[in-house]
């Protein structure tokens, strides 16, 4: 009953945004599903918010965002090959090629830059690799709870060490997160498994790909949820602990991202868990109206 419920309500939610346009199209011969809404009232310059979903995610994860941002700039959610309604393709969802994917979807559907990225999880480190390769179209990123392309081999063993572990107790953690993750990726759906793939080359690397280019000082916001969204069996003293201390220690890292440019926020929300567009919807379409806002006096100041 409470599927139903949610799938009526986003159906709900749809139809109240004007001129959705959610259809096929082909790239390199690939069926690639989108939805647009707005584009045929685009101003002149106006930036276009795009939206990446994470880890296996289809479009629909938008949902409840998409009145509110729709009411402040157009915008395109897809589907990535292999996810939701599109089809697979034969290349790996590398950061590259899923940057190189998605402009040549804006380029056929004939949206012009500038573009608000909007990422989640996986898709908020996609958004952050987008920059690395396509920093001069961009007006503005908004990173959700992202897959933490902050952290390396050192610094992800602070999260434990306010807990009082000693060494081996972190390194028997850490083994174990890998495992993990390795047996979570393996039953997958090959376009999945990819990513998945993907991202523990990344962590591996420490993503060098993405934390060796600077981030043009375009608008960058950070949100993320403060909800301890586990299954009731696993809510002990121990582990709610961890996610307090991995919460404090990620949010520093993640301070100094936003840092780094002139009109950088962090957001928090303890009403929100992982998804949290889907928990707090209101925060997003308020990151999504000042990026819009810091982007035209940006503009302003760089036109002078």
């Amino acid at each position: 009953m409470m599927k139903k419920l949610v799938v009526l309500t986003a159906a709900l939610l749809l139809s109240l945004c004007a001129h959705s346009q959610k259809r096929a199209i082909s790239i390199d011969g690939t069926r690639i599903m989108i939805n647009t809404i707005g584009l045929e009232k685009r101003k002149e310059g106006q930036p276009v918010v795009v939206f990446e979903s994470g880890y296996g995610t289809p479009m629909d994860n938008w949902d409840r965002v998409l009145k509110g941002v729709s009411e402040l700039a157009p915008l395109i959610t897809y589907d990535r090959p292999g996810i939701g309604e599109s089809e697979p393709d034969n290349e790996m969802p590398t950061i590259k090629n899923v940057s190189d994917k998605l402009i040549k979807v804006l380029n056929q559907l004939e949206i012009k830059p500038p573009y608000i990225l909007v990422g989640h999880s996986l898709g908020g480190m996609y958004v952050r690799g987008f920059a690395v390769y396509f920093p001069e179209v961009l007006a503005g990123l908004v990173i959700i709870d992202p897959a933490d392309f902050t952290e390396n081999h050192q610094n992800k063993r602070d999260y434990y060490k306010p807990l009082g572990w000693d060494e081996a107790r972190i390194d028997k953690e850490v083994a174990g997160i890998v495992s993990f993750l390795e047996d979570r990726n393996r039953d997958a759906p090959p376009s999945i498994k990819e990513e998945g793939i993907v991202l523990a080359d990344l962590r591996k690397t420490e993503f060098k790909e993405i934390t060796e280019s600077p981030l043009p000082n375009i608008p960058v916001h950070i949100i993320t949820g403060g909800r301890f969204d586990a299954p009731e069996d696993s809510r002990t003293p121990e582990n709610i602990a961890k996610f307090r201390s991995k919460m404090r220690v990620r949010g520093g890292r993640w301070m100094d991202v936003v840092q780094s440019v002139d009109k950088g926020m962090l957001f928090y929300s303890g009403d929100a868990g992982h998804f949290v567009h889907y928990d707090d919807p209101e925060l997003l379409v308020a990151s999504i109206k000042l990026v819009l806002q810091d982007y035209e006096l940006l503009k302003q100041k760089s036109d002078k």
